[in-house]
């Protein structure tokens, strides 16, 4: 009996994270670094401001998002622009909430797009390729509290590697971990699974410059650890960047510093409402 007990406890916790809706908040400080700094100087700039409806002066501004995840599908809601990735479609739906404007494309078609951006960075900073990195993983036995649970401390270096390696650029990500929970759980397997269809999805950005490729590196890793990443407090120096597109400058000076906070995680059936464009919002056509 105790064993058919133990049994019928088990598959009902299975269960419970197979199929629980969950939502949580999230928000993203860029704290420092020669990239925050000279994005927020040109941002000052009468004329460079105001292009592309002030991107570059959001660009590094505190991020806040209500994340919510059902099933396959996972919403980024933020104040100027919100996310909705579908496993099952392979698309991305990005939404301006400043311009009520909409797109949606396929993984695919996003995929080219990133690395069309990509590689005209590249030859902007001197022709240099994809970088790869070397993995260091580290339990430093620091704990702390955050939210009432405590978290260990793990520290990710991605150290940039091979003759594409724009100088010697390292990651460093002190990620602060969890035990999952219902909520969690849910959210890490949503993760992976879109790591997995689609390599830019830990915020890889090329807007970021150099430092794109080691932040998802980085963020990928985390999501892989024994945990949930309720905060990480990411470094990535070596990049020389003397312009918004890099180039010069001192490597050696922190390139960007951020901190990546998630909280107010919750269980419980998620509208799916969440998950459409607002009514009245323009789709946007692809340029090609």
């Amino acid at each position: 009996m105790k064993v058919c007990l133990r049994i019928g406890l088990l598959a009902g916790l299975s269960v419970s994270f197979l199929l629980a809706d969950a939502s949580y908040t999230q928000v993203t400080k860029f704290t420092g670094g020669t990239a925050v700094d000279m994005a927020k100087k040109m941002a000052s700039m009468p004329m460079i401001g105001r292009l592309g409806g002030g991107a570059m002066k959001n660009a590094f501004e505190d991020q806040h998002y209500d994340v919510y995840v059902k099933g396959n599908k996972m919403a980024r809601l933020g104040g100027m622009v919100s996310t909705i990735y579908d496993l099952d479609a392979g698309t991305i739906t990005t939404i301006n909430n400043t311009k009520q404007t909409y797109t949606t494309m396929t993984f695919d078609e996003m995929r080219e797009q990133m690395e069309q951006m990509q590689q005209r960075m590249n030859r902007r900073r001197g022709g240099a390729g994809d970088v790869q990195f070397d993995v260091k993983v580290e339990k430093t036995g620091q704990t702390r509290t955050i939210d009432g649970q405590s978290a260990k401390e793990t520290l990710i270096t991605m150290t940039a590697k091979g003759e594409n390696a724009n100088g010697q650029m390292v990651v460093k990500t002190h990620t602060w971990l969890v035990p999952l929970s219902a909520s969690t759980h849910e959210i890490v397997d949503f993760s992976r699974k879109l790591g997995e269809k689609f390599a830019y999805a830990y915020g890889s950005s090329p807007m970021m410059g150099p430092a794109a490729g080691g932040l998802g590196a980085a963020m990928k890793e985390a999501f892989s650890q024994d945990g949930y990443p309720v905060e990480n407090d990411v470094e990535v120096t070596g990049v020389a960047m003397a312009g918004p597109m890099g180039g010069g400058g001192d490597a050696s000076a922190p390139f960007m510093q951020m901190e990546m906070q998630s909280s107010n995680f919750a269980t419980g059936a998620v509208d799916a409402a969440k998950f459409s464009v607002p009514a009245g919002y323009k789709e946007e056509k692809r340029r090609h």
